[in-house]
């Protein structure tokens, strides 16, 4: 990993990153819903700090308990992407603890090549209680060594490479001239932007996510899949303007998410991102509603389990969800099998987190994966042996002083292209695949 920490000021790590929204075992913390472990008080993201000691700082506040016992562990994941460990285990009678102040010193030492989450549980029945919990490091998040780490990575991973079938051109994303490419600053002054943006009703936004719904629409224009009748796809759709835009052209669109029973969709709902019903989807401002609602549906589809009965779509779409399935593998398994949803002749248009910083080591297991460069090349070429046809590829990252920004954690609202996730830098990618005639 590419994350740079000093050794200055404290870094808060955020105590339920790994389980947003989740309820705490240790009453008055966590989120709203059900935990995904009963017993799970607290488990950080993965971070990666500098080799050599590391004080963590556990500290509770107004924690009120009788009885009680948290085991706290440091979890150590090889940067290869290889299975988390655990490094050490500490007991913690939380009684004491509450006596104590609420706080505990945990001192570890830091592999070479490691990255460390801080998960506690609690080990029996407990009557514990707090207002807020924080954890603070003695090491904090370098944001301009990110951007030097890309600047790196750029000559490293980006650089001129053998042939790949032809299949990876040169030459800048753009949206007039659009490929498979990432999002780069320079495509939100293109004409095409505003124009699309325009037909949803959105105002400019210098946000990846925005760009993702553009450049898949540029897309599906290019390459003639979006006319009067056509059937279109969408995977992981949530509350995007994406099936009334596509019903505004005349197309007949179902969106999927997961079903609400779904217990991976609790996440979701919590942060207002899960499609509930179709009326969520309707914007009488982008497609009238009385059009909306005759051309527009909604199932329940399960990504890592798509039903044979879905076929004979003209176009299909997914924007930013694949790297959710659980791991890369699972990803690219997702892509290919979308191919099964189409007519022949149809275009599949889907939208990932692409690794900027190591075309080796990434993330490849768990809630959010990073694809690599290998990884779209690799699979582009299995698609094209299979017959299909990519829509060629730039690795081109952006040239512009906004593409070198790497956005750190909370994230700001004004530039986010690439941001700092975990110890990666990453951004938004966009692969386009027609199915074979």
């Amino acid at each position: 990993m590419f994350g740079k920490y000093g050794a200055s000021t404290a870094y808060s790590l955020d105590p339920f990153a790994f389980w947003p929204e989740a309820k705490s075992s240790i009453a008055g913390l966590g989120g709203s819903i059900a935990p995904v472990d009963a017993k799970a008080a607290f488990h950080t993201n993965y971070t990666s700090f500098d080799p050599g000691p590391l004080t963590i700082d556990l500290i509770f506040a107004q924690l009120k308990a009788t009885r009680g016992t948290l085991t706290l562990y440091a979890m150590a994941s090889p940067e290869d992407g290889g299975p988390a460990k655990v490094q050490s285990r500490l007991l913690i009678d939380l009684a004491e603890l509450a006596a104590a102040g609420g706080r505990h010193r945990l001192p570890i030492m830091v592999k070479q090549g490691y990255a460390y989450a801080f998960l506690g549980r609690i080990l029996d029945d407990t009557d514990a209680s707090a207002s807020a919990l924080t954890l603070q490091t003695d090491q904090h998040v370098d944001g301009p060594a990110f951007a030097r780490k890309l600047a790196a990575a750029k000559a490293i991973i980006f650089g001129p490479r053998g042939s790949s079938s032809g299949l990876v051109v040169d030459g800048p994303a753009t949206l007039a001239d659009v490929r498979s490419q990432m999002c780069t600053a320079a495509q939100f002054d293109e004409p095409d932007y505003d124009r699309w943006l325009a037909l949803m009703h959105r105002p400019k936004h210098q946000h990846r996510k925005q760009w993702e719904y553009v450049w898949i629409c540029r897309v599906l224009e290019t390459m003639g899949s979006l006319m009067e009748g056509a059937r279109g796809l969408g995977f992981g759709c949530g509350i995007e303007p994406l099936p009334a835009l596509f019903a505004a052209y005349g197309a007949f669109v179902t969106a999927t998410d997961l079903g609400a029973e779904d217990r991976r969709a609790k996440r979701w709902q919590a942060s207002a991102q899960h499609l509930l019903s179709v009326d969520a989807l309707s914007d009488s401002a982008v497609c009238p509603s009385e059009q909306f609602f005759q051309r527009v549906e909604v199932d329940a589809i399960d990504m890592n389990a798509v039903p044979d009965n879905r076929t004979g779509y003209d176009f299909c779409w997914s924007s930013c969800s694949l790297e959710h399935l659980g791991s890369i593998d699972a990803g690219l398994r997702f892509i290919e099998r979308s191919l099964d949803t189409l007519k022949p002749g149809g275009v599949a248009v889907h939208t990932t987190e692409f690794n900027l910083t190591s075309d080796t080591r990434t993330i490849r297991k768990g809630g959010t994966v990073l694809f690599r460069r290998s990884d779209i090349e690799n699979f582009a070429r299995k698609m094209a042996s299979a017959g299909h046809e990519v829509l060629p590829i730039t690795f081109d990252q952006g040239d512009q002083p906004e593409d070198q920004v790497v956005d750190m954690p909370p994230y700001a609202a004004d530039v986010h292209f690439k941001l700092a996730l975990g110890s990666y830098v990453t951004t938004s990618f966009g692969l386009a695949i027609r199915k074979r005639r």
